[in-house]
């Protein structure tokens, strides 16, 4: 992949930096937080007038088109900006899925909402006793003719509270339980009777919601792919959504850096700014080092995505990477401020909280590296290569 942004990117990132900056200072920061649903509405829709949220739905549907690389850009602005909204949920649990599953129908009824900001969607995927272990999910879906009824939890969803649409991966069939058989995808209307949404609160204040469903009875004609291939919809869904997440995270950390950097060179001490010492130059390079190492990976693995080729093993290196090693970031930048890292006053402490929620997101960096270690034991032996003298 060439890391290389042309001219128009350059401006777009540009345009997505200055954006952000603007409308995420520490005093909305602290609004959205103190909002009910975790985030502004009214910047939401400044979002969908600049074109960020339509940017990939293709034009037909009154998206814009746009290049997957692009939308990164978007989303590692709005990480380093500590933006919080439906924003990536909605891309990667709407308008993804339906771009690359939807029947025509379902293209042409939501997709241009979703453009448009009629329409936000979140993803349920996580239950009680399965967190992102598709194999493991027990949410039932029984069949009655042409509907389907569901009954279960489902926690960790963000803005639940917010959103018209849910991505749902339930259990088509009970009897499959352990397997990756019997699952399907629905896109379920929020509004629809027998949702029961509580909210979650965290440290990170990111609007995860617990959600219960009671007989509710949703159409065939809500089911994204097929009926029962819901494992293949879910597991690119997820593949997708981590690495677009492993990109926000990059945002984040590269936040922490430059809040950081910053602030050795004006805390002073025997009359001489910090930042001249050694051993905090060291600590910085660190800092820096993992991140721009995270960067690469999950670039990497987002552009393996775009050009259609397997990259779950690239997209489980850049989340454990960014999960395990960011936090030697984040730690670091409070080692480096002492007291003032804390100060609510002061940003840092958004940029810690914004990533324990990421780190945890889609998977610790334990279970990734056992996903590695699992695919490693397994790989087939490359045939030794010979070479004459």
């Amino acid at each position: 992949m060439d890391f290389h942004l042309n001219d128009i990117q350059k401006e777009f990132k540009q345009t997505a930096r200055k954006f952000f900056k603007e409308k995420c200072g520490l005093e909305e920061l602290r609004a959205f937080e103190g909002n009910p649903h975790h985030y502004s509405e009214k910047l939401y829709q400044e979002l969908v007038e600049l074109g960020f949220v339509g940017l990939v739905v293709p034009e037909q549907y009154g998206g814009f088109g746009g290049e997957f690389l692009d939308l990164a850009l978007v989303i590692e602005e709005a990480g380093w900006s500590l933006f919080q909204g439906p924003f990536l949920s909605t891309i990667v649990s709407g308008v993804r899925p339906l771009v690359t599953y939807g029947t025509d129908t379902q293209k042409s009824n939501l997709l241009p909402a979703f453009a448009d900001g009629t329409s936000k969607a979140s993803y349920a995927i996580a239950e009680p006793q399965a967190h992102y272990k598709l194999e493991h999910l027990s949410l039932g879906a029984s069949s009655t003719g042409n509907h389907y009824v569901l009954n279960g939890t489902k926690l960790f969803v963000p803005f639940a509270k917010s959103v018209d649409k849910l991505f749902v991966i339930a259990r088509t069939d009970q009897k499959a339980i352990g397997t990756k058989e019997g699952l399907t995808v629905f896109l379920v209307d929020t509004a629809t009777q027998g949702i029961e949404v509580k909210d979650i609160p965290t440290i990170s204040a990111d609007g995860l919601c617990e959600v219960r469903f009671h007989e509710v009875k949703v159409s065939a004609a809500q089911i994204v792919g097929n009926v029962g291939d819901g494992f293949d919809v879910a597991s690119d869904m997820l593949t997708f959504a981590t690495a677009l997440k492993c990109i926000e995270m990059t945002g984040v950390l590269s936040r922490t850096v430059d809040i950081t950097a910053d602030y050795v060179k004006e805390r002073h001490q025997f009359n001489v700014p910090i930042g001249s010492f050694q051993s905090v130059q060291h600590r910085l390079a660190d800092m820096f080092t993992i991140v721009e190492g995270g960067r690469l990976a999950a670039f990497h693995a987002f552009s393996r995505l775009v050009e259609g080729k397997d990259a779950k093993k690239e997209v489980a290196i850049a989340k454990a990477w960014l999960s395990q090693e960011g936090q030697k970031v984040v730690t670091g930048a409070h080692q480096l401020h002492g007291g003032m890292g804390i100060d609510y006053d002061y940003p840092l402490q958004f940029c810690f909280r914004r990533f324990k929620g990421q780190q945890l997101e889609f998977g610790t960096p334990e279970m990734h590296l056992q996903n590695l270690g699992q695919w490693l034991a397994t790989k087939p032996q490359e045939p030794s290569k010979v070479t004459s003298m």
